[in-house]
């Protein structure tokens, strides 16, 4: 009994050295977040904290020790524009983002969120994730509770007013503010002045506005003006989502277009903001190529085909009615059914227009390339604009699981459009700056231990088009929440993301009076 007793104790003293121990990384090269320069030093990590960070900082008995030989060692990556909400239960672990080195997601975004939104956040603290999960509210999502499937008109101010309740609810239920895909049906037809007064509610509770803007093509610059008036009128800082210039007649334009936007939000006190992918194509539905609704004017399909680059440049990644042609490109499509690719593209719709079917209509997707390099390359450079992915949990797009260590490779070692620093500042700091995160973003004492490292020298994406989930080279290793979810490039399976509600969550907001 006393030598049973014995061994208990020894066990439990055991267990008692391992809950005690730091974990200690040495030679790291430090890249803290703040935008300045490196250095090597040593990170102290004990729980879910850092709480030292220091030049040399001397091991303990108890701690673990790993030396990580002159490896950068940042703060974990915000991905600003998130689709992982859809099918995270089904994908805990949520490898195509982690090894990314993404350690927070924001979702509900392009007007689409998951509601109630309290219900979502209570299951996934119940589940957790490999990474933490920040959301917006949908702007979209709240007409279609108010308003059914009658969404394609302005609300009525009776509805108007139910949309602003239900948006409360969610700000009140941790949201970190507005989302709107005013491309997309739910939202499109929405006024400016609806968004507005929405837009208040969401600023009144110390929230921003992050809009998927109402056109990305020949008429950008107008859907850039709207958002600066939004963010005038409604006093609320704005963020234009996955920024592009998507055809062929605004090409070019970002480095003479754009520092207007900069500089008049400054001089009318609007904090704008944006986020970017690093690819020259996107992905969504043929359909927004016509933001007219227009579908069927074979004219306004030739013009729209040609200024989004081509037929031989819409890909298309799903297409229910025949999965087979499911990778082939607008034209390959119209020569294998005889048609002109105007022809094909009205066929497609017409097969897949939500309206012209009861219940679930059969679903396409494309993938387009109609962005120029150097626009992007503008955008990736400018200290204002943030990083996302716009990617889901399994993307046919490759920015699902490459975007971050895309711009790492290519754009910062590769084409030298910006400073590592920049890019590491811009994919942490400034993003948890913009969601009002305090002690994330940063490699600094007392901050959340979400952590990446990374090899400067070859990290670089590897997912493509044909092969969308292939993981990325140089991440060896990432940390959520002071655990490994990355450990010598594999996915451990641990999950101690959190759940992120808005710091204003706890105090009720009050609607603005009229």
């Amino acid at each position: 009994m006393k030598k049973s007793s014995q061994i208990l104790a020894m066990l439990l003293a055991l267990a008692a050295y391992a809950a005690a121990s730091d974990l200690l990384l040495k030679n790291v090269t430090i890249y803290d977040g703040t935008g300045e320069k490196p250095y090597r030093g040593d990170v102290r990590v004990r729980g879910d904290r850092i709480v030292r960070v220091a030049r040399n900082i001397a091991p303990q008995p108890t701690d673990q020790v790993r030396d990580e030989h002159g490896l950068a060692l940042a703060p974990g990556f915000i991905d600003m524009h998130s689709h992982a909400d859809n099918g995270i239960f089904d994908d805990l672990n949520a490898e195509n983002v982690v090894r990314q080195g993404i350690t927070t997601v924001l979702v509900g975004q392009d007007g689409e969120s998951v509601y109630p939104l309290g219900e979502f956040l209570q299951k996934l603290e119940r589940q957790p994730a490999g990474v933490n999960f920040a959301s917006m509210v949908g702007h979209g999502t709240l007409r279609e509770q108010v308003m059914g499937k009658d969404l394609l008109r302005a609300s009525r101010p009776e509805e108007l007013r139910k949309i602003e309740e239900l948006l409360a609810n969610e700000l009140q239920a941790g949201a970190f503010g507005l989302s709107t895909g005013l491309e997309y049906d739910p939202g499109h037809f929405a006024t400016t002045e609806e968004v507005v007064e929405l837009s208040k509610i969401a600023a009144h509770s110390g929230g921003f506005y992050i809009s998927h803007v109402r056109d990305e093509g020949n008429k950008v610059f107008d859907s850039y003006d709207e958002i600066l008036r939004i963010g005038k009128e409604a006093q609320i800082p704005v963020e234009i989502t996955h920024i592009k210039l998507a055809t062929t007649g605004v090409w070019h334009l970002a480095k003479t277009r754009m520092p207007r936007y900069f500089s008049t939000a400054r001089k009318e006190g609007v904090d704008l903001k944006a986020d970017v992918y690093p690819y020259t194509y996107w992905q969504s539905t043929i359909r927004v190529i016509l933001l007219d609704r227009d579908f069927f004017n074979p004219q306004k399909v030739a013009k729209a085909i040609a200024e989004n680059g081509g037929a031989d440049h819409i890909r298309l990644t799903r297409y229910d009615p025949d999965p087979s042609v499911a990778g082939k490109t607008l034209d390959e499509i119209a020569r294998q059914w005889n048609v002109t690719p105007v022809e094909a593209y009205m066929r497609i719709v017409k097969a897949t227009l939500p309206d012209t079917h009861p219940g679930k209509a059969p679903e396409e997707g494309v993938i387009v390339t109609s962005m120029s390099d150097d626009d992007l390359a503008w955008f990736i450079a400018n200290p204002r604009i943030m990083f996302c992915t716009d990617g889901g949990l399994h993307d046919h797009h490759p920015r699902g699981a490459g975007s971050f260590p895309r711009i790492l490779g290519r754009y910062v070692r590769e084409e030298k459009v910006l400073p590592l620093e920049a890019a590491i500042h811009k994919a942490t700091a400034l993003a948890a700056d913009q969601l009002g995160l305090r002690d994330r973003g940063r490699i600094a004492e007392g901050y959340i231990a979400d952590l990446v490292v990374f090899d400067p020298a070859i990290v670089m994406d590897q997912s493509t088009v044909q092969n969308p989930e292939a993981p990325p080279k140089g991440i060896p290793q990432v940390m959520v929440s002071g655990a490994w979810a990355v450990d010598d490039g594999k996915v451990t399976g641990t999950r101690a993301g959190k759940v992120l509600r808005h710091s204003a969550a706890n105090a009720k907001p009050s609607l603005q009076p009229k």
